[in-house]
């Protein structure tokens, strides 16, 4: 059954309008760059095996440490966030050019969510951090909000971007002194798969990753409470479409400076509340708890900031030149993002090359930029010959059930198809 259709916004001046081009371009570049920024923390994490190789030199040791820091402080969280931001866009804009071509919209959204849990799954059997299936999974109430009216959509958007579940641990540790948090299963969980990464064959690491890989995934999603922002963000992602905003640059604009503005405050506000939870009597899972609060609402502020920015560099004609780059990779992100693995856990685990025992975080960084460059130019001429990624193919003809689509560019095709459309 079909949800209620969005209201239609006023049409835009000719001033004002973007091509339809330019407005899906920017959208998968923004979700490019974020691929980007995915790429580089799972490098420094070694694809969820963080362990350091022995006898490394005390100034290498300090720059791997560093290296770990500003990485999750750039992209920890951060990256995500915008995925999912760009995931709610996408499902707006699916479910619309269904209902123009009269095709059945919330139902079969949800057979594309399942389509998109099965790869999440497959992908999760070599890589057992694996986003897909969690979008999967928390896709499916979106296509049940979208019922709502807007209006109604924003309270919840904003009662998720709250965190109240996250609350309740954090309101125990300032009414009762006494009280300690539990420690976490997921860490316990991950400390299972660490020997096995180091040393076990490829069907070893498999049979882990089938059960107790994505056991410690989807508690590591539930204690740290990330599922309500990433749904929080999924609304937002819809709003923005129901809005059109995507086809007005200018109100365009004035959302990305509200953003950049408002990411700005949100970070000095949680910079502040960081420091002064260091002048509280609070230690061990008592401290880590609040940490965890504050470090979710920093980490939704710096999201802001950065799609915000790279709204407001896109026009320019210099900045785009640099951006737009990103705009294959961000269309190809399903191909992309399962295929960072095909890189990644072979190059450092040990049934692989086993890198791990040599390559720290600093040095990490370059495998990931190697990968990325890789990657993007594969993405580049790959979308110059074909109209979908590989993987984009395959999703999109479950989805709808008949092979017949054509994988091949159409001769002066009058506009790019896109990750967004159909």
């Amino acid at each position: 059954m079909d949800s209620a259709p969005a209201p239609s916004p006023e049409p835009p001046g000719p001033a004002t309008a973007p091509r339809a081009s330019e407005r899906l371009e920017i959208i998968d570049a923004l979700r490019g760059s974020a691929l980007f920024g995915i790429l580089l923390l799972h490098a420094v994490e070694h694809w969820d095996f963080m362990r350091m190789p022995e006898g490394r030199a005390p100034w290498l040791q300090r720059l791997d440490d560093a290296t770990v820091g500003w990485a999750f402080f750039l992209f920890g969280g951060k990256a995500y966030a915008v995925f999912a931001l760009l995931f709610g866009v996408s499902f707006f804009i699916t479910l619309q050019s269904w209902k123009q071509d009269g095709r059945g919209a919330s139902g079969r959204f949800l057979w594309r969510l399942a389509v998109l849990a099965a790869i999440g799954y497959v992908h999760g059997l070599l890589y057992c951090g694996d986003i897909l299936m969690v979008i999967a999974v928390l896709g499916v109430p979106l296509v049940l909000l979208n019922r709502l009216p807007s209006r109604a959509l924003a309270a919840v958007a904003v009662l998720l971007l709250l965190q109240f579940p996250q609350w309740v641990e954090v309101w125990r540790v300032a009414a009762d002194p006494g009280f300690q948090p539990a420690a976490r299963r997921f860490w316990s969980l991950y400390a299972q798969t660490d020997p096995v990464f180091a040393a076990g064959s490829l069907a070893d690491v498999i049979r882990l990753n089938a059960w107790t890989g994505q056991l410690a995934k989807w508690w590591w999603m539930v204690e740290t409470f990330r599922y309500p922002q990433m749904l929080g963000l999924f609304v937002c992602g819809l709003l923005m479409g129901r809005s059109g905003i995507w086809h007005d640059a200018a109100r365009l604009r004035r959302l990305a400076r509200l953003a950049l503005a408002a990411g700005a405050a949100g970070f000095a506000l949680t910079w502040l509340a960081q420091r002064g939870v260091g002048m509280l009597d609070l230690a061990g899972m008592r401290r880590h708890v609040v940490d965890e609060l504050i470090g979710m609402y920093g980490n939704l502020a710096q999201m802001a900031i950065w799609a915000g920015g790279f709204v407001l560099l896109y026009p320019s004609a210099k900045a785009r030149a640099a951006l737009r780059l990103f705009a294959p990779y961000g269309r190809m992100s399903l191909t992309g993002y399962t295929t960072q693995a095909l890189f990644g856990v072979p190059f450092f685990y040990g049934f692989g090359l086993g890198m791990y025992r040599i390559a720290g975080p600093f040095p990490a960084v370059f495998f990931g930029l190697a990968v990325f460059i890789v990657q993007c130019a594969l993405a580049h001429a790959w979308l110059r010959r074909f109209r979908y990624g590989p993987l984009e193919w395959l999703w999109r003809a479950l989805t709808l059930g008949t092979m017949a689509i054509s994988m091949r560019r159409l001769p002066r095709s009058p506009e790019p198809e896109t990750a967004l459309t159909k």
